[in-house]
């Protein structure tokens, strides 16, 4: 079997059920999500705004979110916001704490539809923010010399989704339904331009590197939605 019967094979299978459906189901679900992201060179672009006195910061971050949509028979219309941390940092009397996070709207299409499992591919805009606070803590637990850098970026997001109806609650007719979800995101955000720092720290100068918060996610959910078959 060559490549394009093997194409023609996929397509059919992702097509085809979709016009024998004589039903379209319309609803909506809100998620917590939680996972892993690496912000590509972060640590290098975080070290040119932390003092010489840390060690390299890292790329890696656990990112926790939330999240919801509304389902349009085959299409998801929704949105989220996302934050990100990691470890806190001590050396040489110095803490330092970087953080990102930010907030997107975002919509797909379903490619695969079974009666408790969809998956989708979508596509979304927004906004983030990646930045590092430094500050000496006292030996009471008090905060000296505390000061915040920040860089801001309008972010693309390409990813895919998958949502599995866990437990399913049926309405006596059966034509609604509703219960708890469990699902996976993957994908990767990517800025298309890069920005300038801002803060509150006498060292930012124009000289300083731009930097655009590109990388990718990994990260599973849980939740609860509803749907009706109309």
């Amino acid at each position: 079997m060559n490549r394009y019967a093997i194409f023609l094979g996929l397509f059919l299978t992702c097509v085809l059920p979709g016009y024998g459906q004589k039903t379209s189901l319309y609803g909506g679900a809100g998620f917590f999500r939680i996972g892993y992201a690496n912000l590509h060179q972060s640590g290098r672009a975080l070290a040119a705004v932390s003092s010489t006195r840390l060690a390299p910061l890292g790329n890696d971050f656990l990112c926790v979110g939330g999240e919801g949509y509304a389902r349009l028979n085959k299409y998801v219309v929704g949105g989220g916001g996302y934050g990100m941390a990691r470890r806190t940092m001590a050396q040489n009397g110095l803490r330092a704490e970087p953080f990102s996070g930010g907030g997107l709207i975002q919509a797909g299409r379903i490619v695969l539809d079974k009666p408790r499992f969809w998956l989708y591919p979508s596509l979304g805009a927004g906004f983030s923010v990646i930045g590092l606070t430094q500050y000496e803590q006292s030996p009471t637990g008090e905060r000296l010399n505390e000061s915040t850098v920040m860089l801001p970026n309008f972010n693309l997001h390409l990813g895919i989704g998958a949502d599995w109806l866990a437990f399913r609650i049926d309405s006596d007719d059966r034509k609604r339904n509703g219960g708890l979800l469990l699902g996976f995101r993957a994908g990767y955000q990517f800025s298309p331009i890069a920005t300038n720092w801002s803060g509150d720290t006498e060292t930012l100068s124009a000289t300083l590197p731009r930097y655009a918060t590109n990388g990718y996610f990994i990260t599973v959910v849980i939740g609860a939605g509803g749907f009706a078959r109309l």
